[in-house]
Order: C-alpha cells, then structure tokens, then sequence
C-alpha cells in the first residue's frame, strides 16, 4: 500500500508542468498583483510579483486565467506552451459600459445627468422578493421606505425628498418601456439592470411625470451561446424583530396604582406580552425556475417565480401568495428588422390584518398586560361580559383555540379590544390578476439609425370580499349588525410610442439624435357593494357569505357604486440632442411637451413644456493631464452639470379645476314645490372654478463629479443639487360665506438640496476578492412658500384622536414638520411639566399659539455600506443601511384612556419625589394631559442603523457539479434585518411610521419589521 501510494504520487507529480511568465500594461510596466488561477479549479493558483513575475505549477493540459482589477481577463493554454509574456489590455467595462436612459442607451463614460445605475449582479444575493427594497441602501439621493413587514406589503421608492402634497409622490416607474403601477412584482432575480434618473436634464424626458425622478428596468433576456436552466429556491424563518419597550404586568400596577386607577395589590399572576401572544416564527417559501438562451437571430427568458408568505400573525389571516411569469423574447427578422416583446402576467390573493391606529397592532401596545388572551369560563369574564352573555348577546369565542372566550380586560374600556380578536372579527380576502407587456418592432435602415415603434398595455382586475358578523367585547367594542361588501375593479392602460434614434462617430465627434411621440389612455371599470343590518343575510353558513345573499328587508341597509370612467389620456412629444468630441466633452439637451385631457387641466392650461441642458468634461482624457497623471494613480475623472424642469400631475383629477355640481350633497329646509319646511336633498357645487389651476414644476440644478483611482480599484461620485418646486397644489379653506368648503390652489414653494457621495473599492489577492461599496445622501428640505392668505396649512397626524400636536406645512420650515408644544423638563420641587412659550419663556400651561417645531419624520441623512468578499468558492455579503435627522412622535398613548399600556420610558424616568433630576414629569399630573403627550417629551430621536442581511454562501467546484451536468450549484444561508441599532423606544423605527406624507413619522402601531433566516440554493444546468 506505501509502495502504490508513492508510485501515484509519482505519477501525479510527472502531470504536472511548470509555467513561468511576465505581465506587463500597454505601456510596458509590470502588472503587480495579477491573479493566474488554473480554469476550473481556482485551489491552483499565483499572484504576479513587483516585477509582474509569477510562477506556477499546473496540472498538463490546463488553461490559465489571467485577471487583474481594472484589465480585461485573458485565458491561454499550456498544452504547448510554458513561458507566458502577457500584455493586459484596459477593461473596456468602464468605457464602454452602456445605461439606459429615456427612450435609448448611453455610454456611462457620456453621461451628463446624474443617473445611478444598479446592475444584476449589485442585487443576485439580496434575499427580499421586492424590487424596490432590493434598491435599499445600493445608490445614494434614493430612500427606500417600508412603513410595514406585513406579507404582500412593499416599499416605497423617494428620490431626493419630498416636494409635493400629492399622495403619490414616488417617482415614475418604467419597465422595459412601460410605465407601471408598481414594481413589486418583479423578483430581483429577474432584473437586468435599475436606472434612476435623479436630476432634472435626465428625466426631463418623461415630462410632466417626472417630478419625483424616474426608475427605469430593464429585465433580462437569454444570452448567445449554450442555453440554461436555473432554479432558485428560498426558504425563510422569519420572526418578531424589535419590539417596543412598554409595560409588564408589576411595572403597569405601579404605575396605574401611582395615578390612581389601580389597586396597588392588584394581582400581577396575569402578565400577558402581547407581542408574543400575536405573534409568533412562520415560513415564507419562494422558488423561481429560469430558461434562458439564444442565438446571432434571436434570444428568449422565460422565468417562473411563486412566491408564499404566511406571516407572523399567530393563524392564517395574514397571507399572500403571488404567481409571476415573465416571457421575454426578441428575433431579427431581418439585418435591418427585428421585433421584441416583454409580458409580465401576475396572479396574487391576499389576507391581512388592520395596521394602524385602532387596528390589530395598535391593540398589541395598548391593551394591560393584565389581560389573559383568552378565558376558557364566561363566569371569568369581566362583569358586563357575563350579563350580555345571559342576555343573549353574542359573545365572540375563537374555535381555533378550544372555543374559548376573547380575553377581555377587566380593567380598560377598550375600543379595539383584544387584539386577537381584532384579527379574527373580519373575513377579508383579496385578490387579483395583472397582464403587464409590450411589442416593439426596430427598423434599422443604415447605420446608426433606429426607428421604434412600441405597443405597451397593462391589464388589471382585483376582487374583494369582507364579512363581519356581530358581536359583544365591551361597551366600546360591539356591533349588532351582520356587514358584508365586495368590491371589483378592472383597469385597462395602453401606451403606442413611435421614436427615432440616430447615433454615430465621425473621427472625433459623436453626434446623437432622437425624436418621438406617445399616447397614452387609462380607463377603469370599478364596482362596490355593501350591505348592513341585524338581519342583513338570509343565511349564515359559509357559502351564504356573498352580495347574492343580502336579505333586501327595511332593517337592512344598502349602498352600491359604480361608474366607468377614463381616468387619463396623454399626449407627448420628446426629443433629445447629444454632441460629444474626442471623449473630452459632452453636451445634451431633452425638452418635451405634454398635454392632458379634460378631467384634469383646462384648455387653456393643458399643455406643459419641459427641456433640460447638460454638459460633461472628462479631464482625464485631456493630453495635459493623460501625459502627466499615470492611470495607476487617477483612471478618469469627469465634471458634469445639468439643469431641467421636471413636472408632477398625480394630484390633479376630477376636474379640480372646474366648477362641478354635486348631485344630491346637501340637505335644505324646504321643498319649493310644494311650500313644505321639511328637509330635501339637494344639489350644490363642488368647488370654487380655476381654469388656470395647472401642474406643480420642479427646477433642479445639478452638478457632479465622477472619479476612478488606481486603475479603477476606488471608484468615487459626488453631486450636489438644488430642486425648486413651485406651483404646489394646496386644497385651502374658504370663507365660509361662500359656501364651499375648500378649493385647490397653485401656491406653494419647496426646495430641496442636498449632497449625494458613493464610493467604492474592490481588489483581489490571489483567490481572494473583496469591494466595499459605500454611499451617503444629506437632504435640507424647506417650504418657500404656502399661499398668500395662510400662515401654514395644519392637519391631524391621526384622525380619530383628541391629541393637539399636527402636522403643519410653513415657509421656512420642512414640509409637514411636527408642531407642537416644547418641553422644558421637570419642576424639581413639584414635579410638574413645563413648557416654552412662542417666546421662549417657561410657562406650566400652554396654549394654541405656544407651539412650535419639534422636529420632522423624514430623515436629513440617509446611508448604506456593503462588504462582499469571495475566496475560492465560498462568498460572504454584509449590507447596512441607516437614516438620522428624522423624529418619531409616538402615539401608543392617549391622555383620554390613560388606562392603556404604553412606553414604559414615561414612568421608569418620570419624577417620584422632590428633588429627583428626572426626565418626565410626575405621571400623575400629566396621565390625562395632551399639552404634555403633544410635546416635544413624546418626540423620539427616530435614527437608526439596521444591518440588513449577512450572507454566507459556497459555491461547489464545476470539476464536481459538471460529472452530473450541473453547471453551477451554490447554497446560502442569510440573516436578514436581524440587527437593529437605535435609541428609540418604540417598535422598529425603520417601519414606526404612517405612509402619508402629512404623517411621517408618526408611530401609532405598525406591522413590525420581521428578523429572517434565509436558507437558499441556486441550480443552474
């Protein structure tokens, strides 16, 4: 056995060969660090030394890689060949590297606009399902907002704040060409490619749409070459994240015995956490297969992806499932002819709990942890349970849990009740069936030139069904009626554009074109249908659940709506002027005229016009700095500015503008015809007429500065901008003489400014790759202007609550900053709350006119780090991202019950005794005071830092994989959103916040954020 084992190693030893080489630039100097590495099995390897040397011995017949940051890899044979001098040209990657922007392409190393660009392999190890979170913390000046973790929820996309009221205020979104509701369909694995054009000059050609920037996607398509399978599978535990830091059952005695409302030997042998009686670890389940391939004719993808999350809710009334396929396909008919299509089709169904104040998880902050969630004996109920329980009144009992009574508490009247409950009170399914595609055919008669014309269409039908039936759980919380309504909505949008592009080089001067024209017409069909009473169907079994059932007696009442309509119809035309000479310098102009129907501008105000004018210097290509800068030292660097006007339509429809009638909207005192004085219906007009009512404008100012350091190892973008939006729509109250109650008005002035910086570094040593991306974004938001007749406009954070603090839009001030009352701290002596007055005095009480700033819910900063590295075949990914500057006004309180739970801060750092340096008041003078739960001592510091995923991959040899026709096989495990930093005290502040933009940053009760462990494996044959 010693003798066979030493004969094959001499036999192994006599296989291998010795190579040597030298690897040098286009210049002649020595390429140090280069990576040689044997093709398929990257264990056998070297690095190239000071001199570009290297040495290695390898198995006979292999090829050798040869590859070094910022060069374009090479790969040679060493069956006849031992010594290797090796010129490595400039990766092209860098300047050649095109982006998408409107209506064509462009090399990166042209652009003039500030457009950042996200590629696939920037988002192939992100492990969420939603395109627009993949985008979190992947480029800076764009903040991605999750204001829920509930399944089927998704975020929200802001590029460079906030300058509008509209409730849309999220930027244009265009998916190969067609422009979408949502992006929350596409899977991330199926993106080629993410576009954001961020200033002005670059989305000025999307016009009147374009105000809030414009995220542009490309999907993939197949490739030329050997066709592949793929499958990717995704498998996750997800969990409660953080919870907000309120009562337990011994500090809530305390507390309520202190104020006077409870005992102080009530008995604490109850001590209900209601996060973990709501919630508990679920699985989420997701698994894609792939198909793609090609030929120098045509090329096609097509991806089927099905995606199952039952979320945390303890039971199954909050889930979803989506089913997506996407088939792309393009063929040249012709050298001069080809056509292209894209389709998305999407099918989703939906469960989900009520988020917010009043809802399921407002319950969880607010109901006593004194509260069992359920009681198996009615004889433990509270009082008033018992009687209503004798009196025949139903009492609601859950049959998943032994059909035990709802846990009410015995202590507070709670209008929610038990959150359990709250989940199980109302059926409510959701669901839906979406067709999103385009067709577009090129002709390409002569060189550079390109005409194409495109057919987009989406197609989008949603049913609902909700059904609640009556029940008892406290004097707050009861129904006596049966409620059931339904709901379908159908939609139809279509888009026919036809544009020509013209790109060519003469010696030095590249010259571009492109013009074209769009219409676009988006029509719905929705219907509603509900019905309520104490009888209100004629049964009760389950397939009686339905508006066929609805009992038509006089006790019953019904209400129905429906009305077709064109919601839009567009009519544009665009162009685009491009002049570059001798890759030094680079001018670009767009302009586009848009023009709306009837229903939301006036004739007279219906078209808007929107240029924009760019200009770039690449420095780095001018002879005095190329022939005295090295390219080791400074790769290329480039001064860019741009200026555009961009506009914004979301707000305007209905024909705001106009003068309508309301049919039968109010009630009068008499009845003409017939000399009667009792009340009748009547007719009366909507609003005030403005025929010159039009669009909000943003003009933005941008300039910028892109480098690359040591051959293209430290990459760095800096942009400042400066967006002034004018023209805002504000609804402002009139005199109440006239009769009507608010009109829309354009008055307002935003602006906007901030500073956006990405960097990054990637290297190799050896087998050993690493990059570190990082990228910061300020933000000053500042309103200008309101409107001649107003100081501020002010809204409630909450409907529903008595609280005094608002949400209030005023010059010199951030839009819709948080007004109220400043807390000045604790007398010693007394422990009373004290405030400042409008004039900076101390005052115990104050009034209306004493409040002032106490903070804003959107953030001034905004970041993300990303770390990956990969050594043979394993690959890690560390990725973080933070905001700071924005508050959070928490509402898991209310001074009208002040037996509710809520933060504990309140009481374990409220003042006890005189003299205590404290940090709250004396809680039982302030328990029932809104002055002090409307002040500044209730608005949090709402930064945060989250580590959002720490991958851990590997990646089996090909040597292995391919013996079973397996091309690539990878396993990962992942923890994601697992780590959150913050001193907020309430719930997850990344999602402690309500998606209007009168209420960010306020915290009233949100779906958490969920903790995952992500187990996944991708497959390729």
């Amino acid at each position: 056995m010693i003798l066979a084992a030493g004969l094959l190693g001499t036999v192994a030893t006599a296989q291998n060969r010795a190579i040597s080489g030298t690897i040098v630039d286009a210049s002649g100097a020595p390429v140090v660090g280069a990576a040689v590495v044997v093709v398929g099995n990257s264990s056998i390897g070297a690095v190239s030394d000071a001199n570009g040397n290297f040495r290695l011995s390898v198995p006979a017949g292999a090829n050798i890689n040869i590859s070094c940051i910022g060069y374009a890899d090479q790969t040679f044979s060493t069956v006849n060949q031992s010594v290797f001098n090796v010129t490595l040209e400039e990766d092209a990657e860098f300047l050649d590297e095109t982006v998408v922007i409107g209506y064509g392409v462009q090399r990166k190393s042209d652009l003039t606009g500030a457009v950042a660009s996200v590629r696939a392999e920037d988002l192939e190890n992100r492990s969420t399902t939603d395109a627009a979170a993949a985008l979190q913390g992947k480029t800076s000046g764009v903040q991605i907002i999750n204001t829920s973790g509930a399944p089927g929820s998704g975020a929200d996309i802001r590029v460079r704040g906030y300058s509008s009221n509209s409730g849309n205020i999220g930027p244009l979104l265009i998916v190969d060409g067609l422009k979408v509701d949502n992006i929350q369909y596409l899977d991330p694995t199926m993106i080629e490619s993410m576009e954001i054009l961020k200033d002005a000059a670059s989305a000025a050609i999307y016009g009147a749409q374009a105000g809030n920037g414009v995220v542009l996607i490309t999907t993939k398509t197949g490739k030329e070459g050997t066709a592949h399978i793929t499958y990717n599978g995704r498998f996750t535990l997800q969990s409660l994240g953080k919870k907000a830091d309120i009562f337990r059952a011994k500090e809530y005695v305390e507390y309520q015995s202190y104020i006077g409302n409870l005992a102080a030997d009530t008995p604490t042998n109850i001590d209900t956490d209601w996060y973990d009686a709501v919630f508990q670890p679920s699985w989420s389940k997701q698994n894609g297969i792939t198909f793609q391939g090609g030929n120098n004719r045509g090329h096609f993808f097509t991806s089927l992806n099905y995606f199952d999350n039952d979320g945390i809710v303890v039971g199954k009334k909050d889930v979803y499932h989506r089913l997506t396929a996407q088939v792309n396909a393009d063929y040249s008919l012709f050298k001069w002819f080809n056509i292209s299509t894209n389709n998305s089709i999407e099918k989703w169904d939906r469960k989900s709990v009520s988020n917010g104040y009043g809802s399921v998880l407002n319950s969880v902050v607010s109901l006593d942890p004194l509260t069992p969630p359920y009681i198996s004996d009615i004889k433990d109920t509270p009082g008033g349970m018992q009687e209503h329980y004798a009196s025949g009144d139903p009492i609601p009992t859950d049959p998943n849990h032994n059909g035990d009574f709802y846990g009410t508490s015995k202590y507070l009247e709670e209008a929610t009740g038990n959150p359990l409950f709250q989940r199980d009170k109302t059926d409510a399914t959701s669901g839906g069936f979406n067709i999103r595609g385009s067709l577009a055919a090129n002709f390409m008669p002569f060189k550079g030139f390109t005409f194409t014309s495109r057919l987009g269409y989406r197609i989008t039908q949603s049913t609902s069904h909700s059904y609640t039936k009556p029940y008892w759980l406290t004097s707050m919380a009861n129904s006596k009626n049966h409620e059931i309504s339904a709901g379908v909505n159908t939609g139809y949008y279509y888009q026919w554009e036809n544009f020509a592009n013209f790109n060519r080089t003469f010696g030095k001067h590249t010259v571009g074109a492109m013009a074209g024209m769009s219409f676009s017409e988006r029509r719905s069909d929705n219907a509603s249908l509900s019905a309520s009473g104490p009888n209100a169907l004629k049964g009760y079994a389950d397939n009686f659940l339905y508006m066929n059932y609805v009992n038509p007696i006089e006790s019953t009442t019904r209400s129905y709506s429906n009305a077709p309509s064109i919601d839009e119809v567009v009519l544009s035309y665009f162009g685009r002027l491009m002049y570059s000479f001798d890759n030094r310098y680079s001018i670009q102009g767009n302009f586009r005229a848009d023009a709306y129907d009837s229903s939301k501008l006036s004739k007279q105000a219906r078209w808007g016009f929107f240029p924009s004018v760019s200009a770039g210097w690449t420095i780095s290509n001018e002879p005095f700095f190329r022939n005295n800068v090295s390219r080791d030292v400074v790769s290329f660097l480039k001064l860019r500015g741009s200026w555009g006007i961009n506009g914004n339509v979301n707000v305007l429809n209905g024909y705001r503008y106009s003068t309508s009638i309301s049919l039968n909207g109010q009630y009068y005192q008499a009845t003409p015809s017939t000399g009667g004085a009792e009340a009748a219906y009547g007719s009366m007009p909507s609003g005030l007429a403005n025929p010159n009512l039009k669009w909000e404008t943003s003009e933005q100012l941008d300039f910028g500065l892109d480098a690359r350091f040591l051959r293209d190892r430290l990459t760095l973008g800096v942009d400042w901008y400066r967006k002034y939006t004018n023209d805002l729509l504000l609804q402002v109250d009139n005199l109440p003489e006239i009769g009507v109650s608010s009109s829309w008005v354009n008055a307002g002035k935003v602006l906007n400014t901030g500073l956006e910086f990405e960097v990054s570094w990637k290297d190799r040593i050896g087998d050993f790759s690493y990059g570190v991306n990082a990228n910061l974004s300020t933000l000053k938001n500042k309103v200008l202007e309101v409107h001649s007749l107003l100081d501020r406009l002010n809204t409630d954070v909450v409907s529903g609550l008595n609280e005094l603090l608002v949400s209030s839009f005023e010059a010199d001030y951030p839009i819709w900053y948080f007004r109220g009352f400043k807390y000045a701290g604790v007398d010693q002596e007394t422990g009373a709350a004290k405030y400042y007055d409008k004039n900076g005095e101390i005052t115990y009480t104050p009034g209306d006119n004493d409040k002032q700033y106490l903070g804003e819910g959107i953030p001034n900063l905004t970041y993300g780090i990303t770390l990956d590295m990969a050594w043979k075949g394993f690959d890690m990914v560390i990725f973080g991202t933070g905001a700071s500057g924005n508050e959070i006004y928490n509402l898991m309180v209310s001074a009208d019950r002040p037996k509710t739970n809520g933060l504990y801060t309140y009481w374990r750092d409220s003042w006890k005794n005189p003299g205590d340096n404290a940090k709250y008041p004396d809680s039982k003078q302030v328990a029932t005071k809104w002055d002090f739960f409307s002040s500044s001592a209730c608005v949090f510091d709402g930064s945060f830092f989250k580590i959002k995923q720490i991958q851990l991959g590997y990646t089996l040899p090909r040597t292995i994989t391919q013996k079973v026709f397996i091309n690539d096989l990878r396993f990962f495990v992942s923890l994601d959103d697992y780590f959150t930093f913050t001193k907020y005290p309430g719930a997850d502040p990344e999602t402690a916040s309500l998606n209007a933009s009168t209420s960010r940053g306020v915290d009233s009760g949100s779906y958490p954020t969920t903790k995952k462990v992500v187990f996944g494996v991708n497959l390729t044959f």
